[in-house]
């Protein structure tokens, strides 16, 4: 069977230690007539962030109305990858479009339970908070 992600190509050897980091991630795209949905497997870290961050935001910018992005394959999630999600929540914003996580797997519903922002990033209505029952 074909895996349906897409690999990106490994990154560039690190000159100090000479060995070399694969990316840990796969990132597949289809391209709706309003929006582009978005598929991310894999671990998301400081290595990866950068050109996952690039991707992602050229699906938004090439979309009418927003991205949506599923991270429920996503295994791991630190901090830069957390700040790649409110970049492109903002950058959305800024350009009158919508970013929404429409799924995400449990080690990201934590990461987002613990810093507060996951009614930011799941609610599809930019700026309205979801009422808390």
């Amino acid at each position: 069977m074909t895996d349906p992600f897409d690999r990106r190509p490994a990154a560039p050897a690190d000159t100090t230690s000479g060995t070399t980091h694969p990316s840990t991630i796969a990132l597949v795209f289809e391209p709706g007539p309003q929006r582009v949905v978005a598929r991310v497997r894999g671990e998301i870290d400081m290595d990866d962030a950068r050109g996952l961050r690039e991707d992602l935001v050229t699906a938004l910018t090439s979309s009418r109305a927003g991205l949506d992005l599923d991270l429920s394959a996503v295994t791991f999630c630190d901090s830069s990858g957390l700040h790649v999600l409110l970049d492109l929540h903002k950058l959305a914003a800024e350009s009158g479009k919508s970013f929404v996580l429409t799924a995400v797997s449990r080690p990201v519903a934590h990461l987002l339970q613990l810093t507060g922002i996951q009614q930011i990033l799941t609610d599809p209505t930019p700026g309205k908070a979801k009422n808390p029952t």
